[in-house]
């Protein structure tokens, strides 16, 4: 032993000391070198923990308090519409039944209703029954606000007499000359709010949960059909009772402990919980803390062996050895000394190595956390910028439905009123009219375009004229530093496209350019014919083309760009200052008329965008006159016309009739089929040649929907549709569409038309 390890144990045993290996000294030694590592990396973990505990409590809290507003949000427009419904003259003069009339319109589905009671709790109306119809007692609903200040409050859950399902209201005391005559309610079904906190998307495995001013369950978005109704318990319903929000330690209904953040909606007195199963929260530290202990234990015994092995060797490269390894317990890069010893070198590279890759393991991670931040909020903001186009689609295409209802009938009337008439005042006044009604049907289509009407709106159009009216309009899309070049051959160019969407397209684009070009610059729009042959440009058919030109000086795109123009949502510009859809909604205007769109572009030298459009042999078609020309042949068909606005009902009844058409008017759908039924069963009146119905009404069906009923029972029954707006394309359905407004020639042509292709 002593050839082995030297005279230093010997002169420890001279001094008294007990005598030790090498071996174990450098045992000793590695595991004082890796004992500060390990408790590093189990104090690392720790802090992981918590942080993630403090961002998973700060993400819970902020969802919380979002889903709060967002019920509060929900609750606020309930309010706004009984608010205004609290103000209809027919309320203060007790004429209940038009109140109802106004109500019913209001409220049409049966998910919401309008509801009135006295000051004892009896129901003087209810939108989901007939007017006149016995109505229950609900005292709960004429009770005193909790609040004598409050306008308005919220009900807490109850099942509905009539719609036998769970719900809630929210109501309005009303006074007449300064005494309270009833309780205005607008009474909806509690799956309502289930989808206000569906529509939060929340993440995965997170409960969420809105319970009234009683604790009782709302909405859920796990499993709400089997906990509506019921009452939270445990800490949880004991907080709601006290502070506004908080977190609490608590088990959900069906057992599953949750760490879980409530807070009380302001508004409406409801509390809104988010719950993030606990084990979710310790999972990510457990297993960090496994892979840490397995590495350590390997570590360790792979230290062991190493320290026996190289005791064998002399102690003063074990001593270079040990401040190697401390620099690396200290988190310094370490590079591989050379001692003279193989063994010593080997270890002390692989120990340099370890340190390259911790290092470059540490600069990867910050790299990748970084980069998975910027992802997240990218994602965040694109979300939230569909929501709001969505939003506003939709918001565009009602007010266009209800604008072209009323287009309807200035159409139908000033048509009626222009055969009725023969002074010149009076016509040239209904030609003015008529010009009006134009214009302001460009107008909805324009609101239609932007909430994705389907309708289609094809047809033959000059794109000289086209451009050349669009010449104001362009010219107050560019500001005074950007001039405005047009190229355009005086000369036919005829194409079969959708004026509106070629209308946005050429919009877009000197959007586009004018955005490239802060500065000032200038933009060149040009028409020329353009021959492709067959196989010169990837999916673009032989023939004539019509080449509408854009070009701007600005600043270019690169390649990369270029590559990505026509994306969906891809924009270069800042946050906020464009939404990407823009060069999108371009080439789907192109291909949409089996055309296409080239780019040329670099940076630095501007952009070129050429739209190919195939020229059309075919002349556009002039629209007749209202009232020129002959009666239909099919002037004796039966019609029955449904449409839920009267307005439009009177217009177009006497017209057809005017024209010899025998016209049977109805409301809605389901009255529109019981009255078909009626006649096809025989009750001793004729059946009905054709059915011409709108498609968006209030009921149980809409017009596609009473088409396709009407198709089951008669399967080759001539029916034509009409529409201001609608989300269902019925050309999909196999059915003839006009789009509102429509005149009276275009309408009998239609009817003609299906009549006669039936009859075949």
């Amino acid at each position: 032993m002593l050839g082995a390890f030297g005279h230093v144990d010997l002169g420890a045993a001279c001094c008294g000391h007990p005598i030790v290996s090498i071996r174990f000294k450098l045992t000793l030694l590695v595991m004082a070198v890796l004992a500060p590592t390990l408790i590093a990396s189990l104090l690392a973990i720790g802090y992981v923990y918590q942080d993630q505990r403090v961002r998973v409590a700060q993400s819970m809290r902020e969802t919380t308090r979002a889903l709060a507003l967002a019920v509060d949000r929900d609750i606020a427009q309930r309010n706004a519409i009984i608010r205004t419904l609290s103000s209809v003259p027919s309320l203060s003069l007790a004429d209940l039944e038009r109140f109802y009339t106004t109500a019913r319109d209001v409220a049409d589905s049966w998910e919401n209703s309008i509801i009135l009671v006295d000051t004892q709790g009896q129901q003087l109306l209810n939108t989901r029954m007939p007017f006149g119809a016995e109505l229950p007692h609900t005292p709960f609903l004429a009770t005193p606000l909790d609040d004598p200040a409050a306008e308005f409050d919220v009900t807490n859950l109850y099942m509905a007499p009539i719609g036998k399902q769970y719900s809630f209201s929210v109501r309005r005391p009303i006074y007449i000359d300064g005494t309270l005559r009833y309780f205005l309610s607008m009474g909806s079904f509690a799956n309502q709010i289930n989808e206000v906190l569906v529509d939060q998307n929340l993440p995965k495995g997170w409960l969420g949960t809105v319970v009234d001013g009683s604790g009782r369950i709302v909405a859920r978005n796990i499993s709400p059909e089997a906990f509506i109704g019921k009452h939270v318990t445990g800490p949880i319903a004991e907080a709601l009772g006290g502070s506004e929000e908080g977190f609490r330690e608590t088990v959900s209904l069906d057992g599953i402990p949750l760490l879980s953040f409530y807070a009380r909606s302001p508004e409406s007195g409801w509390s809104v919980i988010i719950g993030l199963p606990i084990s979710e929260v310790r999972q990510s530290a457990v297993q960090a803390m496994t892979v840490v202990g397995v590495f350590a234990l390997l570590l360790i015994g792979v230290a062991t062996l190493l320290a026996f092995w190289v005791g064998r060797r002399i102690t003063r490269p074990l001593r270079m050895l040990d401040a190697t390894a401390q620099a690396m317990g200290r988190g310094e890069a370490v590079h591989p000394a050379s001692t003279g010893m193989s063994e010593i070198d080997r270890t002390a590279a692989v120990l340099a190595q370890a340190s390259e890759r911790i290092q470059n393991a540490s600069a990867e991670m910050s790299a990748r956390v970084a980069a998975a931040v910027e992802q997240v909020e990218r994602s965040q903001k694109a979300m939230q910028q569909t929501q709001k186009l969505e939003a506003l689609g939709r918001l565009t295409g009602g007010i266009a439905h209800d604008f072209n209802n009323l287009l309807q009938t200035l159409t139908i009337g000033l048509q009626l009123a222009d055969m009725a008439s023969s002074d010149p005042r009076a016509k040239k006044a209904i030609e003015a009219c008529n010009k009006s009604v134009v214009r302001g049907t460009k107008l909805t289509r324009q609101l239609m375009a932007f909430g994705r009407h389907k309708v289609e709106e094809t047809r033959h159009v000059d794109l000289l004229q086209l451009i050349v009216e669009m010449g104001d309009l362009l010219d107050g899309a560019l500001p005074g530093r950007i001039g405005l070049t047009l190229e355009l051959p005086e000369r036919p160019w005829p194409v079969f496209i959708d004026p509106l969407q070629c209308e946005l397209a050429v919009l877009n684009l000197v959007f586009n350019a004018r955005d490239a070009m802060p500065r000032g610059g200038k933009v060149t729009l040009s028409l020329a014919q353009r021959a492709v042959a067959e196989g010169e440009i990837e999916g673009l058919a032989a023939g004539a083309y019509a080449e509408l030109c854009i070009v701007d000086s600005g600043e270019g795109m690169s390649e990369e760009v270029m590559s990505k123009a026509f994306e969906p949502f891809f924009t270069t510009k800042n946050v906020g200052e464009g939404t990407g859809l823009g060069l999108a909604q371009v080439y789907g205007f192109a291909s949409q008329a089996h055309g296409t769109v080239l780019l040329q572009s670099a940076p630095g030298e501007g952009t070129r965008v050429r739209v190919l459009l195939p020229m059309s042999q075919e002349e556009g078609s002039v629209p007749l006159e209202a009232g020129a020309g002959p009666r239909p042949d099919v002037h004796s068909a039966r019609v029955l016309l449904v449409d839920d606005d009267p307005l439009v009902r009177d217009v177009v009844a006497p017209a057809l009739r005017e024209l010899g058409f025998r016209v049977e008017v109805v409301g809605n759908a389901d009255e529109a089929l019981q009255r078909y039924r009626e006649r096809r069963g025989g009750a001793g009146k004729p059946r009905f040649d054709i059915v011409f119905s709108d498609i968006v009404m209030p009921g149980t069906l809409d017009g596609i929907g009473l088409a396709q009923a009407l198709r089951e029972q008669e399967p080759n029954l001539p029916i034509v549709l009409a529409t201001g707006y609608t989300e269902r394309a019925p050309s999909d359905y196999g059915f003839t569409v006009l789009s509102k407004p429509y005149d009276v020639q275009t309408l009998v042509e239609a009817l003609r038309a299906e009549l006669v292709r039936t009859a075949r």
